[in-house]
């Protein structure tokens, strides 16, 4: 049999018995990444039609995002962070998360005070608040949010190191004076050794607290909430 059918005749071993957890431990890894594809269509259709909870373990993070309702990020055995795919992308709660769901540019940095954040020697507006004036921070901007543009209008100067063509993007390692890498995911190319500008708006700077747990960052951000309604 092929590894698709075996991997089939696995899970259908699994649920004949009608249990109410399923234990799925790194199912995909040994597929080649077509048939992978694949088999995660029909997992989550299988899962979605026999209303069964599915524990899916796995070290892709790309395979996370895409199979899980909820997501619990472990880090030696302690849980940092769980929710959904979106809220553990769009607000990992520490370094460890946000390097390790998604490709992250992280640098440390220092908030000034709500909405304004220093980072690379400058200051710049952003949505987090809540935090002590001139609290230790790391920043964390992913790499489809940071847009190339002309060095004079660049928030930040970079020199292009290596660029990749990744089919739906380029992918350019880029590094700014102070030696700090920052990884770009970009419809437009530069050349290596270019020195560009790259833009981004408030929205794409996430603030992380050193040492939050996640109980006091859920709180936090459903302060955040709390305002926009008001």
């Amino acid at each position: 049999m092929s590894g698709g059918q075996r991997q089939r005749v696995a899970i259908a071993r699994a649920i004949v018995n009608d249990p109410e957890v399923i234990l799925l431990d790194e199912p995909l890894s040994a597929l080649d990444l077509k048939l992978r594809s694949e088999m995660q269509y029909e997992l989550r259709e299988l899962q979605q039609r026999l209303g069964k909870t599915f524990v899916f373990v796995t070290h892709d993070q790309e395979e996370a995002l895409a199979m899980s309702d909820e997501i619990f990020v472990l880090n030696a055995g302690e849980i940092m962070q769980s929710g959904t795919p979106v809220d553990i992308y769009d607000e990992p709660i520490n370094r460890f998360v946000a390097d390790f769901i998604g490709e992250s540019n992280i640098v440390t940095g220092i908030m000034i005070e709500d909405y304004k954040v220093q980072f690379n020697g400058k200051v710049f507006e952003c949505v987090d608040k809540g935090m002590k004036s001139n609290e230790k921070v790391d920043i964390v901007i992913r790499p489809e949010d940071l847009e190339i543009t002309t060095v004079d209008k660049g928030k930040l100067v970079v020199k292009v190191d290596t660029q990749l063509f990744r089919g739906v993007h380029y992918e350019l390692s880029t590094y700014d004076k102070d030696g700090n890498e920052w990884l770009v995911h970009s419809l437009k190319k530069a050349d290596v050794g270019e020195e560009i500008g790259l833009d981004f708006d408030p929205e794409a700077i996430h603030v992380m607290r050193l040492n939050e747990t996640e109980e006091e960052f859920d709180k936090r951000l459903e302060s955040y909430g709390e305002e926009a309604n008001e």
